[in-house]
């Protein structure tokens, strides 16, 4: 009975084979609109920011009282800051060098007040606020009102001091924010408030969560453009010395070009969210999809010399079907059993490796040695 079962399975896999072999062309027809499709949905892609409660999970004691919190105090817990310094480098007569100067405060207020204009911003307070509490609503017209106010009063330079430095130069906008903002269009509305022409001697900028939310957005698709390319290219050098040919050093490219477009379209149709952790699972995947059409171009090169090509072929994904089949069930066991820990960060790049192994496999299977059938023209080689 075993050796009726090894049979079946030995004719199956030849069926396959001389499917892949003779059936090339409609192979790649229907593997090309799938790979549209695929494409599409990829594009659609987009990476998403994290924030520390997305690192932790859902049923940790912190996590739940956080939430409590938060869903009975919107926006508590999550802020930003206009920063408005004093610059050194600047050389004119009339520049501010003191953050209490009532020109300065003026100018701190009118950001607050364009702030508050802003979706999601709950409140906006700056030192402004604590003068003119104490003073009718006002701000003095010289510094020296100022600076009486905060002789005449000590809890009024203690709560200066939350807004302003110890040394004068510099002063900030506190922000009290929504939760769950979209990072992305709020910095880009901050960075429009911020656009008011500051008074001479005076820079002003962004900080907070949300600004380091998109600046990690921001670096992590850089980074991953960048070591993407990087590896892609030095790829292709290794392929090219390792063949010693153009056409066989570029068709093993097709197992991590395909397998990369597959699996970002189909966590996309799953409602996997690309972060900046997961981001850097790319490059893993191409290096260790690479391997996959490195086999099969290999013993296909190998099975040519002896037989024709889509006999070759033949041959071919019969000797490597089940080592690559049984490396790719190994990879995927290891990298799922990164979700039987407790961290989402950990899960999702499981995840995501495993997904991008198993479309650059199938890819190795299937498009990868119809190409090469497809464009091998030689005869037998001996």
């Amino acid at each position: 009975m075993r050796n009726n079962s090894k049979k079946r399975d030995h004719a199956l896999l030849k069926r396959f084979a001389q499917f892949v072999a003779y059936r090339r062309a409609l192979l790649l027809v229907l593997f090309l609109i799938f790979s549209l499709i695929m494409g599409f949905y990829a594009s659609s892609t987009e990476t998403v920011g994290m924030s520390q409660e997305d690192m932790l999970p859902a049923d940790v004691e912190v996590i739940q009282t956080l939430e409590l919190v938060s869903d009975q105090f919107a926006g508590a817990f999550s802020s930003a800051t206009i920063v408005v310094e004093i610059d050194p480098g600047y050389a004119q007569s009339n520049e501010i060098r003191d953050a209490r100067d009532p020109e300065l405060l003026r100018y701190v207020d009118a950001l607050a007040e364009r702030a508050k204009l802003i979706y999601g911003i709950l409140d906006a307070t700056s030192a402004a606020d604590v003068i003119k509490e104490v003073n009718g609503g006002k701000i003095p017209s010289s510094l020296r009102s100022v600076k009486s106010l905060m002789a005449q009063n000590e809890l009024v330079e203690q709560r200066l001091g939350t807004y302003i430095t110890d040394d004068y130069t510099l002063s900030v906008v506190r922000l009290t924010l929504l939760e769950n903002l979209d990072s992305e269009l709020l910095v880009a509305e901050l960075r429009e408030a911020i656009q008011v022409t500051p008074p001479p001697g005076l820079t002003v900028d962004i900080s907070g969560s949300p600004v380091e939310d998109q600046v990690m957005m921001e670096l992590a698709a850089e980074t991953m453009q960048t070591t993407s390319t990087i590896s892609f290219a030095l790829i292709i050098i290794i392929l090219i010395l390792l063949f010693v040919s153009i056409k066989y050093g570029l068709i093993p490219l097709l197992t991590i070009l395909l397998g990369t477009v597959w699996t970002y379209g189909v966590l996309y149709l799953i409602g996997f969210e690309i972060t900046p952790m997961t981001s850097g699972a790319l490059a893993m995947i191409m290096g260790i999809g690479i391997d996959f059409g490195i086999q099969v171009t290999k013993r296909f090169l190998y099975e040519l010399q002896w037989q024709e090509r889509e006999e070759a072929m033949v041959n071919t994904l019969q000797n490597v079907f089940y080592p690559m089949v049984i490396t790719t069930v190994a990879a995927v066991t290891g990298f799922l059993c990164l979700s039987l820990g407790e961290l989402p960060m950990m899960k999702d790049m499981g995840k995501m490796l495993a997904m991008g192994v198993t479309c650059s496999m199938i890819a190795a299977l299937t498009v990868v040695p119809a190409i090469l059938v497809l464009f091998e023209r030689k005869p037998k080689r001996a």
